[in-house]
C-alpha cells in the first residue's frame, strides 16, 4: 500500500497516481473557502444563507453594480497608488542605508541598526497616536504625502534589515577587483552591487507592496475620504440594513488579486528573501 505513495526518484519518471490523487485533494480542501467565497459574488441574496445549501443558482450582477456605483474602484486604485509610491521611495532610500550598514565600519553602526529595527518592533498603535499629533500640525491628514512617509516608517527598517543581509553575503573581492580597475565607490554600487542585489531588492520589494497594500491602522486613522483605502472601505459594506455580502466577496477577491499575481510571479524571489534575509539577519 505504501508503494502507491512512494516518489519515482529516476530522472523523468513520473510521479505515482497515488501521490497526484492525494496532491489533488488536498488541493481542493485549501481551495474550497476561496471557490465557494468567490462564488457568492454572483449569489443572489435570497441563496447565500439558504438552508438547505442552494449549489444550483441564477447568478447575479447586482453585487457588482452596487461595488461599481460605491467608488471600490477609487479605494483599489488609492491603495495601489500608495503601495506602489511608498515601496519605491522604500527601495530607493533603503538600498544604499543597507548597503552602508553592511560594508563600512561606521560610528555606532550597531546602535543606529538597533534603532532601525526598534521603529519596525513597535506596535503600530504607540506610533499612530505621535503620527496624528505631528501630522495635524504640519496639515498632512488625508493626504497621499502624508500617508506615503507613514507607509515607508514601518516599511524602510523591515527593508534594511533584509537587504544588508544580501549586502554581506555579497563577496567583498569583487569590489575590491572593481577598485583595482579604478572605479570609485559610487561606481562600484551601481555597477557590480546593484546587479548583484537585484534579487534581494525585488523580493523585500514585493513584501514591502504587500504590506502596504494590507495596511488599516494608518489608512484608518491619517486618512480620510480622498486617501480612503480598500481595507478601510470593507467596513462600510456593514450597513444597518446588514452586511453586503456579495459586494464584501468581490471587494475581497479585488484586494487578493494583485497579492496572488505578484507571490505566483516572484514565489521563488519571496522565498529566497525570506530564508537568506529573514534568517541571516
Amino acid at each position: 500500500m505504501l508503494s502507491l505513495f512512494k516518489r519515482n526518484t529516476a530522472v523523468g519518471e513520473p510521479v505515482s497516481w497515488g501521490a497526484t490523487l492525494v496532491v489533488v485533494l488536498i488541493t481542493l480542501v485549501i481551495l474550497f473557502p476561496v471557490l465557494w467565497f468567490a462564488s457568492m459574488m454572483f449569489r443572489p441574496e435570497t441563496a447565500m444563507f439558504a438552508r438547505p445549501t442552494e449549489w444550483v443558482f441564477t447568478p447575479t450582477l447586482e453585487h457588482f453594480r452596487y461595488v461599481l456605483d460605491s467608488g471600490f474602484l477609487g479605494y483599489m486604485l488609492n491603495s495601489f497608488v500608495l503601495a506602489t509610491v511608498s515601496t519605491v521611495l522604500v527601495v530607493l532610500i533603503g538600498t544604499p542605508a543597507a548597503y552602508a550598514f553592511a560594508r563600512f565600519d561606521l560610528k555606532f553602526r550597531d546602535d543606529m541598526f538597533l534603532f532601525v529595527l526598534g521603529t519596525r518592533m513597535a506596535p503600530p498603535i504607540c506610533l499612530v497616536i505621535p503620527f496624528y499629533l505631528v501630522f495635524a500640525k504640519v496639515e498632512l491628514l488625508d493626504s497621499f504625502l502624508g500617508l506615503t512617509l507613514a507607509y515607508m516608517t514601518f516599511n524602510l527598517s523591515f527593508y534594511i534589515w533584509v537587504v544588508r543581509s544580501f549586502c554581506r553575503d555579497l563577496p567583498v573581492e569583487l569590489e575590491e577587483v572593481a577598485m583595482v580597475e579604478g572605479y570609485s565607490r559610487p561606481a562600484i554600487f551601481i555597477r557590480v552591487v546593484l546587479p548583484l542585489l537585484r534579487s534581494g531588492m525585488v523580493s523585500t520589494g514585493v513584501l514591502c507592496f504587500i504590506f502596504a497594500w494590507n495596511e488599516f491602522l494608518f489608512a484608518f486613522m491619517l486618512g480620510g475620504e480622498s486617501t480612503r483605502t480598500l481595507p478601510v472601505a470593507m467596513p462600510l459594506l456593514i450597513t444597518t440594513q446588514g452586511v453586503r455580502w456579495g459586494a464584501m466577496a468581490i471587494v475581497g477577491v479585488m484586494s487578493m488579486v494583485p497579492v496572488l499575481l505578484a507571490v505566483f510571479l516572484l514565489q521563488k524571489h519571496i522565498v529566497r528573501g525570506l530564508t537568506m534575509g529573514a534568517v541571516k539577519g
